[in-house]
């Protein structure tokens, strides 16, 4: 999640689909251009939304473009980008064992009352605009921004716990933005029934594994947080050897 930072793709939402509006350019200069070298070419990008897909502070960006985009074949798409919807689910199939990975939209974690929290509010009724609409793509107004992403959290705890009930995938894996903390009941419950075996998330600009210590709450599933690849900020002060946590990716391999 958070794919463009700050603001998501800068277009309005709401637009048609799967037309791509890319007025900025954003698509091709920081996306195409900056991930072509060699190792990357043809190879799938699966991706949820963060925060800032819809907006940071307000959900009229161009977040149903960052879904459109998987759909489209017109430039500058190479046809790596599967954002296919704000939920979904995928299979793979490896030489010698199977996951199945679940893509979550966590979004309703920062999605409160339009007073509250302007700085981390994406229904917040200072940065959204008079008349803030995404049309039938999503909220229709800063009032009923909130409660359409409580109804897509609840949609999305229902699917989950149909999809890992009957997984046959020798492994089970969420992909979410938010980190475990945001909806912890909700997850202590899913991945102590379903017996999942890790959980991917994003949003704090650091790098975190958890497995079997204490202070995880979801063990024995294990998480892992990789955020800050592309944000302007680190949660701490970044060492100038690269010794520290703090900007990066996670390299995870599966055996």
């Amino acid at each position: 999640g958070d794919n463009f930072y700050w603001g998501g793709v800068l277009v309005q939402c709401g637009a048609p689909m799967p037309g791509v509006a890319d007025h900025s350019g954003q698509w091709e200069a920081v996306y195409e251009r900056i991930y072509a070298f060699e190792g990357l070419h043809g190879k799938q990008w699966l991706g949820v939304l963060g925060n800032h897909d819809y907006g940071g502070f307000s959900f009229t960006h161009g977040w149903d473009q960052a879904i459109g985009y998987t759909w489209t074949k017109d430039h500058p798409s190479t046809g790596r980008w599967v954002t296919p919807a704000q939920y979904y689910s995928a299979r793979v199939n490896y030489d010698d064992f199977s996951v199945d990975y679940y893509f979550v939209d966590s979004n309703a974690w920062d999605a409160l009352e339009p007073h509250a929290d302007p700085g981390h509010n994406l229904c917040s009724s200072l940065h959204n605009l008079d008349g803030a609409s995404c049309g039938v793509h999503g909220p229709i107004s800063v009032q009923e921004c909130p409660v359409w992403f409580s109804r897509l959290w609840e949609a999305q705890v229902e699917w989950l716990d149909h999809g890992l009930n009957s997984s046959t995938a020798d492994w089970q894996v969420i992909v979410t933005h938010f980190p475990p903390e945001h909806g912890e009941m909700v997850w202590r419950r899913l991945t102590a029934e379903h017996g999942v075996d890790l959980f991917l998330a994003g949003h704090r600009h650091q790098q975190e594994v958890h497995y079997m210590e204490e202070d995880n709450f979801l063990r024995p599933t294990a998480y892992i947080v990789s955020g800050g690849g592309g944000g302007i900020t680190s949660e701490g002060l970044p060492s100038a050897y690269g010794d520290d946590d703090q900007y990066g990716f996670m390299d995870l391999t599966f055996s």
